[in-house]
């Protein structure tokens, strides 16, 4: 007896398959649910039923399209002109306003075709706008084969749009202008990066320029002037400025010309490059402050730098958060002298971070700071280098334990590797600690993750514990 066979149900109609025949509200609302403008714009080549129906999505409010996105491979970029299709249609919609638009189109237009859809999306509105794009200068800007500095003044319907209230720039090392109109009325971040920062009151051009403003940034920035920097906002909560470097014609600079800041409600400041004169001339509300000066030219450290590091840190003395890089570390070692090398107290400081080494000089430093964060809860270590034949723990072991585990709750091992004197600090921790609630480790290397961390945490959980309800974690870092 045969078997009957089901016939197979057939997801096409006339040709057309079950979801193309679904009515065009049905379909636009499958198209919003796409993670991406570019996945949205590549539904136009499943059928002509498709082509066009993502340009009549009735709400598109955040449009974040990438030429190297869109490209058919990561080492490729969009076809130029299919591209400039694509943005010109995802801006075609007026009627509708724009909550955010991400744009980055590499060098491939000029200042006016990019000048343009920035218009069109000020004219829809927008509120935030996030530009990476760096033209290509004409031929007459060549010169004996060196690129000339293009200068970008941002374009006047810009700066008064009413609705910007974010503004990210990633203009490749463009010197960036500012015309004198007023404007940025509603702008509260500001984000400069790869910018040429040769005007020497640009940073102050911004602030009174955005009454409003809350977060600035700069990034990878560079400058070319000698007097300090000046932040000076009274409504600025975030400061953040990472790796600027030095551009100056034709000197090579050793020095980086300083930052000044008074902004009275800022509450997050980074500083995060070469190092520099950093005066802090008013931060009353600052909670939380990261400060990471780099030596790239690894002079030597002399006792007045550490007493310039050592005013900084009176400076933001009230923080809650603070995290310190080695290079400050050493330079308050470099100062010799106990009495004046930190501030005299840390009354407010719950969480410390500190990029450290494992040797005498610098555990004393750390001890030191320890001794004056009277509520510390949380220390959070990166060990760079393990000086194996130097006693690391030289303080008196009685005040030493006192300090170390008076109030701390939590200590974390950051980049942990898995070496012998991290577990030796572990282990003084977890004898002492009456107050541990975890110890966390923090993998950076998923190979020493699978071959290390379950040998340490089987070891140190044999460990006699001062705190009966300490846990011991260990965790991988993606």
């Amino acid at each position: 007896m045969n078997k009957s066979k089901r016939a197979k149900p057939s997801n096409l109609e006339n040709g057309v398959d079950f979801i193309s025949n679904m009515p065009d509200p049905i379909l636009q609302l499958i198209l919003q649910g796409l993670p991406t403008t570019e996945e949205v714009v590549r539904t136009s080549v499943l059928s002509t039923r498709w082509r066009y129906l993502w340009t009549s999505i009735p709400y598109f409010p955040s449009l974040d399209i990438d030429c190297y996105r869109t490209a058919p491979t990561p080492s490729l970029m969009f076809p130029k002109k299919k591209f400039r299709d694509i943005v010109s249609w995802c801006l075609a919609n007026k009627t509708v306003d724009l909550d955010s638009f991400r744009l980055c189109c590499a060098s491939y237009y000029g200042k006016s075709t990019v000048h343009k859809w920035i218009e069109a999306a000020v004219n829809r509105n927008v509120k935030s706008l996030d530009l990476k794009f760096y033209p290509t200068p004409a031929d007459d800007d060549f010169l004996d084969g060196l690129i000339a500095i293009e200068a970008i003044e941002l374009p006047e319907f810009l700066i008064t749009c009413e609705s910007l209230e974010s503004l990210r720039l990633f203009l490749y090392q463009r010197i960036i202008g500012l015309p004198r109109c007023t404007g940025f009325q509603a702008l509260r971040v500001v984000e400069l990066n790869n910018v040429y920062c040769f005007d020497h009151d640009l940073v102050e051009k911004f602030l009174n320029k955005c009454p409003l403003l809350e977060e600035f940034s700069l990034i990878d920035c560079f400058i070319r002037i000698l007097d300090p920097v000046c932040v000076s906002s009274s409504k600025l909560k975030t400061l953040i400025i990472r790796n600027w470097k030095n551009v100056w014609s034709g000197l090579k600079l050793d020095f980086w010309c300083g930052l000044k800041v008074s902004c009275p409600q800022l509450v997050y400041f980074e500083y995060v490059g070469r190092r520099c004169e950093i005066i802090l001339e008013d931060v009353r509300s600052l909670k939380k402050a990261v400060i990471h000066p780099e030596d790239l030219l690894q002079q030597r450290i002399s006792p007045t730098l550490g007493k310039t590091v050592s005013m900084l840190l009176d400076g933001i003395s009230h923080v809650e958060s603070l995290s310190l890089n080695l290079y400050c570390i050493q330079c308050i070692d470099a100062a010799h002298n106990p009495d004046t090398d930190i501030p005299a107290f840390f009354p407010k400081l719950k969480t410390l971070e500190v990029t450290t080494t494992i040797d005498a000089f610098t555990m004393i430093v750390l001890i030191r700071i320890l001794r004056f964060s009277p509520i510390l809860e949380s220390l959070n270590l990166i060990i760079k280098k393990e000086h194996l034949t130097t006693d690391y723990w030289v303080l008196d072991e009685v005040e030493t334990r006192t300090i170390l585990t008076r109030h701390l709750k939590s200590v974390k091992f950051l980049r942990t590797n898995g070496k012998k004197r991290r577990l030796v600090i572990t282990r003084f921790l977890l004898e002492h600690g009456n107050a541990l609630e975890e110890i966390v480790f923090s993998w950076s290397s998923k190979v020493k993750y699978h071959e290390k961390s379950l040998k340490i945490m089987k070891k140190l959980s044999k460990l006699q514990k001062a705190s009966s309800t300490v846990k011991l974690i260990s965790v991988l870092k993606e």
